[in-house]
């Protein structure tokens, strides 16, 4: 926000309608009011939908920490899925993993109610704070001359009046704004009593905006959201693994600080964005003196080293009184996207999404795709609602961060920080599969610490240029569209552009993280491909290619008018008109919209044709090693089935192969002075064939081939139907239906579910 102002656009950029804040020569106080009184969304609403979404995502974590993982996971539930009597074989597994994916369907809802839980502590922060703050300030109510001054402050007379109460301590912060929307007071110091007539007004003009705004109780909700996080979640999540250290800890101890510190840099932007909204508020009161608010602000002392320092490091809750002085010089400088805003929204965003899509998986088991694009199409609408609205508003005034290069580099942040939010998630603290020896759908490997560098490489530069290519197109349909400050369609068109940008990011935002899934597990490369060889991802794709073209498409028939008239258009600026050359075709986007172009025909192709030339890379080993049982845990994510036996199925089922070191495709390998060959079958003792733990071993660490190569399935479900279990009975008893048929998705979901349980609770 603290951005240089310039409201000349680019001249590689076609002219955008005249709005108040880019004519040259418009009063100050005519933009500040224009801008208050826009129906688009202030900078302090944006903002405060930032701290909102992460601090849910940081809720639902905790929550899921202390109910579900906490509590092993529900065995008595899990347990009681295990069916007592017999029946068909297809009916013993749909009972089976029908019962389980309630089970993780309820642990789903479970995990919801973290948010909510936050939003009603935080609710009774706020009523209990209203009171609270006269009791600590030993504030009393104003029976003094400075009750005229507010009245006079008044913009409507005949409108509420808020209580004046004026404190006895901590005098020094002049006044603040309280209470609620029906019963609102403004709480003043003592020493407000000696200032003049006009300074005394300002200063309560300044705190009424804040009530007129509406963010007095916003900011109070937000301020008891981060003091319950950091009360009732990191503190006592961080004395839990102090107290009981545990592999993980060390991991999540650093993504908990990370996020609480996102939360803190967040609601400091929020404060300081409110302070610029209600300066231009009370500076537009058509009442106030000309002047008036910058002298009240120009008459504050010049911040001391420790205000300096918490400004260097974006922790201080009020900007500086040179800063407020240059934002009601230039109102528009407030409307414009700074670089935090950009990286803590794509921070944000991949908080949201890590924890998002394991609870919408849950909703939709054997789905996986299809829930990782729903979430994309979430956590798109949550981008959007942040960035896109931004970068509207700046192209409204003719900001500069709107323009040129600006917002390709902002755009190219925002992906940075989707990356490293998918890392600062709590579920990407380590091996969890590992480490709590469980399978369970929520939680899943998500670290690329140890993932092979060359795909880490391209997920990260990925992400980033497909950020720095959404920033263009938002821009350039906010300019092809005529942004504008105010009027009938303002708000109604930066509405649809809200929606067609969640829905523009849904495939991509949700393959980017599949992919990212399935690079932390070291998924095969037949798996990872075929999230590409389905028609999700192409039609997603294909759509995402035809919104690129709308900008394009909607300013054609304008520019095409205005070259055909003079060739050149007169652009209001800063410092009067420029010339500047309107051309039909801009190079960036069509090599942007050609390169999505080839890509789309990239994938439609091997949507059609490639699928014949996979290669299944997985290790096609029916090996087992005994001590393997001790040291190692389940490498399978139950809920899903693997893509290479069920294509649309959940790819990261079944691993690639056991432990071991991944090789240059980044798929695991066991090295075969480690993993001795499975004995022939006649070999094969009955202790071996009737242990549930070798059984189930050989299935975590078997890899794909054991279901998609028919002998190797045989025998698989051989192995099943020699245990005595109900469930892994049924299950060999479907398999060997067909063994050289296509695989049965329910019988592969129920054979790992069942072998989860086992290794968990040993039953």
């Amino acid at each position: 926000m603290n951005t240089t102002p310039d409201a000349t656009p680019d001249s590689g950029l076609p002219p955008t309608a005249p709005s108040p804040a880019s004519s040259p020569g418009t009063d100050p106080r005519a933009v500040a009011r224009a801008l208050v009184s826009s129906p688009l969304p202030l900078p302090t609403t944006t903002r405060l939908a930032l701290l909102v979404l992460v601090a849910g995502a940081g809720a639902s974590f905790a929550t899921w920490w202390w109910l579900v993982l906490g509590q092993d996971s529900w065995p008595a539930a899990q347990l009681a899925c295990l069916p007592a009597a017999g029946g068909s074989s297809d009916a013993v597994l749909a009972r089976f993993t029908g019962c389980v994916d309630d089970v993780r369907l309820a642990q789903a809802a479970v995990v919801l109610c973290g948010p909510l839980a936050l939003l009603v502590l935080a609710l009774l922060h706020r009523a209990a704070g209203i009171r609270l703050d006269l009791w600590w300030w030993r504030a009393r109510p104003d029976d003094s001359s400075l009750g005229d001054r507010l009245t006079a402050a008044l913009a409507d007379p005949d409108g509420p009046r808020p209580a004046l109460w004026v404190r006895g301590r901590r005098v020094g912060v002049q006044a603040r704004a309280s209470g609620t929307r029906r019963r609102p007071w403004i709480v003043a110091d003592s020493n407000a009593f000696n200032l003049p007539d006009r300074q005394a007004e300002a200063m309560l003009r300044h705190e009424l905006t804040h009530l007129r705004l509406r963010d007095v109780g916003r900011v109070r909700l937000a301020t008891g959201a981060w003091w319950i996080l950091l009360t009732a979640v990191v503190l006592p999540v961080g004395v839990a693994l102090l107290v009981k250290p545990a592999l993980l800890g060390a991991g999540l101890l650093v993504r908990m600080a990370i996020v609480l510190l996102t939360v803190r840099l967040t609601l400091c932007a929020v404060l300081r964005a409110r302070e610029h909204d209600a300066d231009l508020g009370a500076d537009a009161d058509p009442r106030a003196p000309r002047g008036a608010a910058a002298d009240h602000i120009g008459s504050d002392r010049p911040p001391g080293l420790r205000r300096r320092l918490l400004r260097a490091v974006g922790l201080a809750s009020h900007p500086t009184p040179a800063t407020r002085l240059d934002v009601l010089a230039d109102p528009a400088r407030s409307w414009g996207v700074s670089p935090f805003e950009s990286l803590a929204t794509g921070l944000v965003a991949g908080l949201l999404f890590t924890d998002l899509a394991l609870l919408v998986a849950a909703l939709m088991p054997t789905r996986t795709q299809l829930a990782y694009t729903v979430t994309g199409l979430l956590t798109g609408w949550a981008i959007a609602g942040v960035v896109t609205v931004a970068w509207w508003r700046a192209v409204a005034v003719g900001h500069r961060d709107a323009a040129g290069r600006r917002p390709v580099q902002a755009g190219a942040l925002l992906g940075l920080g989707l990356l490293v939010g998918s890392q600062s998630s709590g579920r990407a603290a380590g091996d969890w599969l590992r480490d709590t020896r469980t399978a369970d759908g929520l939680a899943s490997e998500l670290s690329l610490v140890g993932a092979p560098l060359p795909q880490v490489l391209a997920l990260a530069a990925v992400v980033v240029i497909g950020g720095a290519l959404f920033a263009l197109w938002t821009t350039s349909l906010a300019r092809a569209a005529r942004a504008s400050v105010s009027g009938p369609r303002s708000a109604a068109l930066c509405t649809a552009v809200l929606v067609l940008s969640g829905v523009l990011l849904a495939v991509p935002l949700g393959g980017w993280f599949l992919f990212a899934r399935l690079t932390a597990a070291r998924a095969v490369a037949d798996i990872r491909w075929s999230v590409i060889d389905s028609p999700w991802w192409v039609t997603g794709v294909a759509l995402s290619v035809v919104g690129a073209l709308v900008p394009l498409v909607w300013s054609i028939p304008r520019s095409a008018g205005r070259t055909r008239a003079t060739g050149t258009a007169a652009v209001p600026g800063r410092h009067g008109e420029t010339a500047v050359t309107v051309s039909r075709l801009r190079p960036v986007p069509v090599l942007a919209l050609v390169l999505s172009g080839v890509l789309v025909t990239a994938g439609a192709g091997w949507a059609a044709i490639g699928g014949r030339f996979v290669q299944s890379s997985a290790v096609q080993s029916s090996t087992v090693q005994s001590s393997a049982v001790q040291s190692s845990g389940p490498r399978s994510t139950p809920g899903s089935a693997p893509s290479a036996a069920a294509p649309g199925t959940d790819p990261s089922a079944v691993p690639s192969t056991a432990t071991g070191s991944p090789d240059a495709s980044g798929d695991r390998t066991v090295p075969l002075d480690q993993l001795p060959l499975l004995p022939p079958k006649e070999e094969q003792t009955e202790e071996f064939r009737s242990d549930p733990a070798l059984v189930c071993r050989y299935l975590t660490i078997g890899g794909t081939g054991i279901w998609t190569d028919p002998q190797s399935r045989r025998e698989t479900a051989e192995l099943l139907g020699g245990l005595d279990d109900t469930v892994l009975r049924a299950a060999s008893a479907v398999l060997l239906r067909d063994p050289t048929g296509p695989v049965d998705n329910e019988a592969v979901i129920a054979s790992f579910l069942r072998c989860d349980l086992y290794f968990r609770y040993h039953r």
